[in-house]
């Protein structure tokens, strides 16, 4: 078929034959939405004059752990870019110029990656936390070199909060604003997450808030998903008992040969309890735990 006939038939325009031959192996190479009509999706242009200049700004003061608010940005840009910010403002209505460049940096932050998070409070710096997590790294995989991808099992908790209380509600004006003290308190349960190195996941534990062997709930049991393990403690937290069951049920079905469990040091997982049903139970298991930085990535993502 001729290129005119391709075209015809496809119901395109002659002049985007050429164009679809030259980008060939990028088209094929493609692997994004196919209802896209264009590899990269436009955007609009940038209206800020120098990106890399205030990304550059904002990463560094980050890197150092300084606070970076939207304020910052402004001095930024007052002392940078003048004559810019001067044109920018010529054009708005009298008192929103302020406002609308406010605006502006938030989406500009946005479109780069930058979220509004909430300070938080480090004993120790990013360099030192890098220089653990470096080091660790280097010395799990020099020991444990002999172990396969599908034998190291990283283990952790997290905690999940639910049907958290509103920062702000509808009252009646002139009413009260109070409510019951049932509704003032998020409920919690903590999810025991394990993947192997190979990048594989075991089934989630969830411990939930309960008396263990008290009475439970059973209507609600068809709501909970299957394939995955469920226990009750009385802070909705893993502790000695809580820690061994998942040993025995959860880890026990799927370790299939000598093995490495990496865990950080809570004192569930580093009792003599813990160490007699990892080396008696499951076999012959080496366990290093690593102290707790929950800043750190984990070393199993170093090569």
């Amino acid at each position: 078929m001729t290129v005119y006939q391709v075209a015809t038939e496809l119901g395109v325009a002659r002049r985007t034959m050429p164009n679809w031959v030259t980008k060939r192996a990028q088209i094929l190479a493609y692997r994004g939405n196919k209802k896209r009509m264009k590899l990269t999706p436009g955007v609009r242009p940038e209206v800020f004059p120098d990106p890399p200049g205030l990304l550059e700004f904002i990463h560094g003061l980050r890197d150092s752990e300084r606070a970076l608010t939207t304020i910052h940005m402004v001095t930024w840009v007052k002392r940078n870019q003048r004559e810019w910010l001067v044109s920018y403002l010529v054009d708005k209505k009298p008192g929103c110029g302020y406002n609308s460049l406010l605006l502006l940096l938030q989406r500009f932050c946005k479109r780069h990656g930058i979220s509004r998070q909430r300070p938080g409070m480090s004993k120790r710096s990013q360099g030192d936390l890098k220089d653990t997590h470096d080091i660790f790294a280097a010395e799990f995989h020099r020991e444990y070199r002999a172990h396969g991808a599908e034998s190291v099992y990283n283990v952790d908790e997290t905690g999940i909060y639910y049907d958290m209380p509103p920062n702000y509600i509808w009252a009646v004006r002139g009413g009260s604003s109070k409510i019951s003290s049932g509704e003032k308190h998020s409920m919690r349960m903590t999810a025991v997450l394990t993947a192997k190195a190979d990048g594989s996941k075991l089934p989630i534990l969830f411990i939930m808030k309960g008396t263990p062997g008290g009475r439970i709930e059973t209507s609600e049991f068809p709501t909970f998903p299957a394939g995955h393990s469920y226990a009750v403690q009385e802070k909705a937290w893993m502790d000695g008992r809580v820690w061994k069951s998942y040993l025995r049920t959860v880890l026990h079905d799927h370790i299939e040969e000598a093995s490495v469990i990496l865990v950080d040091n809570f004192d569930s997982h580093v009792s003599e309890a813990s160490y007699k049903i990892i080396n008696e139970e499951l076999g012959r298991i080496s366990a290093p735990y690593l102290q707790t930085q929950r800043r750190c990535a984990s070393p199993l993502t170093s090569a």
